[in-house]
């Protein structure tokens, strides 16, 4: 028995070696061929002031890793790469920009070459140089992302009857490892939503009354900071931005120390952004750290959303685990709050749906009503969620009229968080006003009053509009028009990986396993709950087309996918039933889940963060 229990104890450690030493080998036999294989040499030319075309002629033709470009400039400047073969021929002609704050740029080349011709948009202020070398790179981005590859396929395998029993701890493990992994490949680009925005805030937060922006975070606040393309650049990004990170030149101001209702989604992120600067962290470091109080918010959140499932543990976990949410989570963006509380809420919520018959306690409706606060923080209009608690039989409370007293308190609470998008506390005017004059500046012609009177004008219209756009949307998911994954401004992984997210979210709901329970919700509350998505659908159009369009446009433009994250839990429950069941074993059929969701993740990882950046 010791000896049993021996074992099962070495396989952690013997797993975590056996995974890095795979990793360490693939980065070296793989990425490293053509060091390993061929010539390492390092070769430099001079870039002269006044002329803008310089050559770097090599010995023989051979592979280039890597070009580094050093000169000086005012601005920014442009430049073209063009390979030459043995003949003199172009073999192939890429193109970069030498950012005037670094005063160098790397170019990862990756080709076979006699030569290279340089070509810059502009005059050098003073002699530069060019540089082709190739070498042996042990990239810790890289070999991290086999590491947890390698790692969590083993953990999936030796470990499966742990993640059978204990799912929301499979979910922890998966969106940590993936989540960290992703932040660093981040670093210091700013690639999220309105990434300036939730900086800006998020770096005020993390003061009480008086503020210290240094250079490095004005920069980052105005979107000046320098944007790196591998890991040679990103070196030359953080030592700029450090430098620069000086409180004693920092502007100075005082702030209210009241946390306004919509800045309480970034408190995870201003806590340990806080934390990093007492403790005096590398400024990317703490950007990192503020980054990772995000994910771990969102993860704590979504595992109890997981642990307190009563039915389909397994829908809930593979939707906390939408590529989409983990990459807010990991990155400046209140989205994580927003998603992972909402979540949470909705799950208990389906939990008394699915026994009408049980008087509900105090403290889940407590934690209902105090996960969908929190959740519609910065974004108010989901508090119209908790119109499914209306519905409650009068069953689940003491007595018929405290069902009535509940019902008008939570009427009154969403009404007070709807108003308080036009409130004035936040604009400095009455509701009227903010109707009158409101409307997303960057479109021109909006004017949130008068797309109200266009709206009610043409009710008919606009419905047939409406329900264009909604539908619409959802094939254009589908046949690849539009991606439903999106990683901001890192693009999209390809229209497969939505087939492979719904497929796996529709098999969770579907297919039950045989040890769990697993039931129907009754037709009038799957419809309500149907009603319910397709009513906030709707909300959420009509916000968008009221604030972020021309006063009658004929199209909804700036809807995106990320807002209907919320709805898809109460989609998805509508499906659960009890007929088809899995009879292969719990094990195999989380196995299938995590597996599908980790391999997506992961993908969505090498897609949008190695290849770009690091390969």
């Amino acid at each position: 028995m010791r000896k049993k229990q021996h074992f099962r104890a070495m396989r952690i450690p013997a797993v975590i070696v056996a995974a890095l030493v795979f990793s360490l080998l693939v980065e070296l036999f793989f990425f490293n061929r053509k060091a390993l294989f061929e010539k390492n040499y390092e070769t430099s030319g001079r870039i002269e002031a006044g002329g803008t075309e310089t050559i770097l002629e090599l010995e023989e033709e051979c592979y280039i890793k890597t070009v580094r470009i050093t000169a000086s400039f005012e601005e920014a400047v442009d430049y073209r790469l063009i390979a030459l073969d043995a003949q003199g021929g172009e073999a192939g002609e890429w193109t970069g920009v030498i950012s005037p704050k670094l005063k160098e740029s790397v170019y990862n080349l990756r080709t076979q070459a006699a030569g290279l011709v340089l070509i810059l948009s502009d005059v050098p202020e003073s002699d530069g140089v060019i540089t082709a070398a190739n070498f042996i790179e042990w990239s810790p981005y890289r070999i991290l992302f086999f590491w947890v590859l390698f790692g969590l396929a083993a953990w999936l395998w030796l470990w499966r009857a742990f993640v059978a029993k204990k799912p929301e701890y499979a979910f922890a493990v998966i969106a940590l490892t993936i989540g960290i992994h992703l932040i660093l490949l981040t670093g210091t680009n700013q690639i999220s939503y309105d990434e300036q925005t939730h900086v800006s805030k998020t770096w005020n937060l993390s003061y009480i009354g008086t503020v210290y922006d240094t250079e490095a975070v004005l920069e980052l606040k105005t979107l000046r900071a320098p944007h790196f393309n591998n890991r040679w650049e990103r070196e030359l990004t953080e030592s700029y931005l450090q430098g620069i990170h000086d409180y004693d030149t920092a502007e100075v101001y005082q702030q209210t120390k009241m946390i306004h209702y919509d800045r309480r989604a970034y408190l995870p992120m201003a806590l340990f952004m806080a934390a990093g600067r007492t403790l005096k962290l590398p400024f990317a470091v703490m950007l990192m750290l503020s980054k990772l109080g995000n994910l771990l918010m969102y993860t704590v959140v979504c595992f109890f959303a997981v642990r307190t499932a009563k039915q389909a543990k397994g829908l809930v976990a593979v939707l906390a685990l939408l590529p989409n949410s983990i990459f807010t989570a990991s990155q400046f963006c209140y989205d994580a709050c927003v998603n992972s509380f909402l979540l949470l809420g909705m799950v208990l919520t389906a939990n008394e749906f699915f026994e009408p018959k049980t008087q509900v306690r105090p403290r889940n409706v407590a934690a209902i009503l105090i996960c969908l606060i929190i959740g519609s923080y910065a974004k108010p209009v989901y508090i119209l969620m908790g119109c499914l608690l209306l519905f409650w039989g009068n069953g689940k409370f003491p007595s018929k009229r405290a069902a009535w007293l509940f019902r008008g308190a939570l009427l009154i609470l969403c009404l007070c968080m709807l108003y308080e998008i036009l409130a004035k506390s936040a604009t400095g005017g009455s509701a009227m006003a903010t109707l009158a004059n409101g409307g997303d500046t960057r479109m021109e012609g909006t004017n949130m009053l008068g797309q109200m009177k266009h709206i009610f004008g043409a009710p008919i219209s606009y419905t047939g509009q409406l329900l264009h756009a909604m539908f619409g949307r959802i094939v254009d998911w589908f046949t690849g028009t539009d991606q439903f994954l999106m990683y901001a401004y890192l693009s999209t992984p390809g229209t497969l990986c939505t087939w492979i997210f719904f497929g796996a979210a529709a098999f969770a709901a579907l297919v039950g396993c045989k040890e769990e329970q697993r039931s129907r919700l009754k037709t009038g509350y799957a419809a309500l709950f149907a009603v319910m998505v397709f009513g906030m659908s709707a909300v959420v159009w009509t916000v968008l087309y009221m604030s972020f369009n021309a006063v009658g446009s004929p199209v909804i433009v700036g809807v995106q996918n990320r807002y209907f994250t919320p709805m898809l839990f109460p989609f998805f429950v509508c499906f659960l039933n009890g007929r088809l069941v899995w009879k292969w074993g719990k094990e195999r059929y989380y196995q299938i889940l995590f597996g599908i969701m980790a391999g997506l993740l992961l993908y969505c990882n090498w897609r949008l963060g190695i290849v770009p950046y690091y390969l």
